[in-house]
């Protein structure tokens, strides 16, 4: 078998906690690439409000990734400013122009700068770090990609590091821009916590060993159990308070409209935004009477989006969005800086009231993917906290 069927060759694991076990990760096929991209200086666009901009144009590279890729499945992880991937050679051309398209659309819509780089997976290992991927079920239409051995995270810095950056970057030139942002999707309100608290949460075992390591992210997930209840009793979103924007909303539906009509003009981007318009009036007649058209059935469609939604995943650490009460997050903090304190583990985390969602829409029928993030920065600000603790403890 050829290498690029590797992934989807992958046995499916279907209980999240199996990524605690590092036997049930497979390592990448040595001539795969890593490809990558963040928007650099995010933190000032969030700290202008502009964290939903952010959360789009790293969205819109797995939306522009996963339309290159056609029927072949490909391991991807969106973490708020940026998402990475994971492509066999026959891709990698495809996958530079895809993010130079996203690149593009980036700074003609929003104004920002997205940095796309890849780097072979020999490389990774040639460091002293590998990168072994796992797949889960979230749902009956959602395989999620899981990724650990140290590589991806060492991908990223080397991305970043002003000494290497040169040597992996895809340059402005270097490849046509081409491929399609078609699916993408920003027609929903944030959703408020039916708790009080929207928490972006993120945790990394401080061991080096793997069983170690394992052993604290069964700790943790234990630990959220236990202080937070069920799966169901802490998702960030329920059906019932799921409502779309409001049609009239310009400024709500900008994000979409921004992708979709990158570089038309004031006129191109007036027709996406009646078309938006047009298509959230329907979307609200269909759900609102439960009507079934010829593929979907419309009464169940938020059901199906709560469960094809993204709100755990592990790449080397473990984040999650939680739906909790003030109570429940203060004792999980204390909990956290515990263990940080006997130097377990790093962590950080945001608290908001709602999560922010962006959707991927392949079929209405049930092919659709919902990145959840907490609203006002989430795991970005989480990420932030998660940084100043870890070098804290590298300085004691």
């Amino acid at each position: 078998m050829s290498s690029a069927g590797f992934y989807a060759a992958l046995p499916v694991l279907s209980e999240f906690g199996a990524i605690a076990d590092p036997r049930n990760f497979a390592p990448l096929p040595a001539d795969w690439h890593v490809a990558t991209c963040d928007v650099r200086d995010s933190t000032k666009a969030v700290e202008a409000g502009n964290y939903k901009h952010v959360n789009t144009v790293g969205a819109s590279a797995v939306i522009a990734m996963l339309n290159a890729a056609g029927g072949l499945e490909i391991p991807f992880i969106f973490e708020g400013d940026g998402s990475a991937f994971c492509v066999p050679p026959r891709l990698l051309e495809d996958a530079k122009a895809a993010l130079a398209k996203t690149q593009e659309m980036a700074r003609q819509a929003f104004g920002l700068e997205l940095r796309v780089a890849t780097v072979p997976v020999a490389a990774v290992r040639a460091a002293g770090f590998d990168i072994t991927v796992a797949r889960v079920r979230v749902s009956p239409n959602y395989v999620q990609a899981m990724f650990a051995g140290g590589g991806m995270g060492y991908a990223d810095r080397y991305m970043k590091d002003p000494a290497t950056a040169p040597l992996c970057e895809v340059k402005e030139g270097s490849v046509a821009p081409r491929g399609s942002h078609q699916g993408l999707e920003c027609r929903w309100q944030d959703i408020p916590s039916l708790h009080g608290e929207t928490v972006s949460l993120m945790v990394r075992a401080a061991s080096p060993h793997p069983d170690a390591a394992a052993a604290t992210y069964r700790e943790v997930i234990a630990k959220l159990r236990e202080i937070y209840g069920s799966d169901e009793a802490c998702h960030p979103l329920t059906p019932p308070a799921l409502q779309l924007a409001p049609a009239l909303g310009a400024r709500q539906l900008g994000n979409e409209v921004g992708v979709q009509a990158a570089g038309r003009g004031r006129l191109g981007k007036w027709l996406w935004l009646m078309r938006v318009r047009w298509f959230v009036v329907l979307g609200w007649f269909l759900m609102k009477f439960g009507l079934r058209t010829e593929e979907t059935d419309w009464s169940r469609y938020k059901d199906t989006l709560y469960r094809n939604t993204d709100v755990r995943k592990f790449n080397d650490v473990f984040r999650q969005i939680l739906a909790g009460s003030t109570a429940q997050r203060e004792r999980l903090d204390a909990w956290l800086e515990e263990r940080y304190a006997r130097r377990e583990l790093v962590y950080g985390l945001h608290v908001t009231d709602r999560a922010h969602m962006t959707c991927l829409v392949f079929s209405y029928s049930g092919r659709h993917l919902h990145f959840i993030d907490g609203a006002d920065g989430g795991l970005f600000l989480a990420a932030k906290a998660f940084k100043e603790r870890a070098a804290r403890l590298s300085a004691r």
